[in-house]
């Protein structure tokens, strides 16, 4: 029994063939950062809108199993739910609100999930450096997403053994303390792997930055011409 699943998280996964995989990764980011800045940005409820059916087009062209996608969006509406549970009888404007809000969030996770399920790991962080994100911030993001699986093996490892020394959860003071414990455990466990994996890396020549493959795009004529449309439809959005 696993504490923490991640084994849908893979390096190199993405779908293939599909129009929004052809893109260069640095494309598709800055189409993505144009999104959501749009959404956080523009208050206009058909702007909104608008900008839903654009992300639901993202994903559409992405190629999206639609069983994997509703699965991510309910963990998106858990939190949707509980914002129509009190919202709407904070103000007068409360359904307004969280209408608006709603729309905005759904907005944006789907922009992401069609960036992330056409665009492997690698490639993002290759965008990143080709926009000149600083090096220290896209290793730190290569880490975190590299080591993700460790430290979940490692949890559930120690969790594992407080099953097998008859620890049973529940709603008491003792469970809080057990699992106060198990975080513990597992920051030191993290920092001292950190350390090893880091001495490591200094023994092989690293010096804080990576060297990314180059990923060549394959557009078509055609694919060059969808690629504009989704930018023009952008930029019609700022005037809706």
């Amino acid at each position: 029994m696993g504490m923490i699943n991640v084994s849908y998280i893979n390096y190199h996964s993405k779908p293939k063939g599909s129009f929004l995989e052809r893109i260069p990764p640095y494309v598709k980011l800055l189409l993505t950062f144009s999104v959501a800045l749009c959404v956080a940005l523009l208050n206009s409820l058909m702007a909104q809108i608008f900008l839903l059916m654009y992300s639901i087009a993202l994903v559409g062209l992405s190629g999206v199993p639609v069983k994997r996608l509703l699965k991510r969006l309910m963990a998106v509406d858990g939190f949707v739910l509980m914002l129509w549970l009190t919202l709407p009888f904070s103000s007068e404007e409360g359904v307004a609100t969280a209408t608006l809000i709603t729309i905005r969030i759904h907005a944006a996770v789907l922009a992401f999930m069609a960036l992330l399920q056409t665009t492997s790991m690698p490639e993002i962080l290759q965008a990143l450096c080709q926009l000149r994100f600083p090096s220290k911030l896209v290793a730190l993001l290569h880490f975190t997403y590299r080591y993700i699986h460790v430290l979940a093996e490692e949890a559930s490892r120690i969790h594992r053994s407080m099953a097998l020394r008859g620890f049973e959860p529940s709603l008491n003071l003792r469970t809080f303390r057990a699992y106060g414990y198990l975080i513990g455990m597992l920051l030191l466990r993290s920092f001292a792997r950190s350390q090893r994996v880091y001495n490591a890396m200094l023994l092989r020549g690293f010096n804080g930055t990576y060297t990314f493959l180059t990923f060549k795009s394959r557009l078509s004529r055609p694919d060059f011409l969808k690629l504009a449309v989704l930018y023009a439809l952008l930029v019609g959005c700022l005037m809706v």
